[in-house]
């Protein structure tokens, strides 16, 4: 295994993000989801990683993490679906859904406006057992990620 100059990177972003360097944590979790989506991460190891370091960007009130922390949620959703985990699943399918809902309230409007649409889409697709997730996520999470939270 080579070190990369995205490695030194990494580590650089990682002592950034320690500090609460949302810029550094929103790169951190993109740096996860193409290493995910590029199979040199684990599928489910990485995209934990990534949404860890998507909610402390969120939570500093960057929405373009909310974004990048539903991505993550779906495909663990996925992952979790091909393991025959339906839970977890779902679970996590609820908590991408809840994830854009945000994301919807503090992105600009034309932003918001195509986001809304892929949302309702997706929620006309889903099971009752991910709306139930996504409803008690997007309560759990608004505080600290919702449009009131950064009023």
């Amino acid at each position: 295994m080579d070190v990369t100059p995205t490695d030194a990177q990494n580590v650089a972003d990682l002592r950034l993000a320690a500090t609460g360097d949302a810029s550094a944590q929103l790169r951190l979790s993109r740096t996860a989801r193409d290493l995910v989506l590029a199979g040199v991460a684990d599928d489910i190891v990485g995209s934990i990683e990534g949404v860890n370091f998507a909610r402390l960007a969120a939570a500093q009130g960057v929405p373009d993490a909310l974004v990048l922390l539903s991505d993550h949620c779906a495909h663990l959703g996925q992952a979790f679906a091909e393991c025959g985990e339906h839970d977890a699943s779902e679970n996590w399918i609820g908590q991408s859904l809840a994830m854009l809902e945000l994301a919807a309230e503090v992105l600009p409007a034309a932003n918001a406006a195509a986001l809304m649409d892929s949302l309702n889409i997706a929620a006309d697709n889903a099971n009752p057992a991910i709306m139930q997730a996504a409803k008690e996520y997007r309560a759990i999470f608004a505080p600290a990620f919702g449009a009131a939270a950064f009023a």
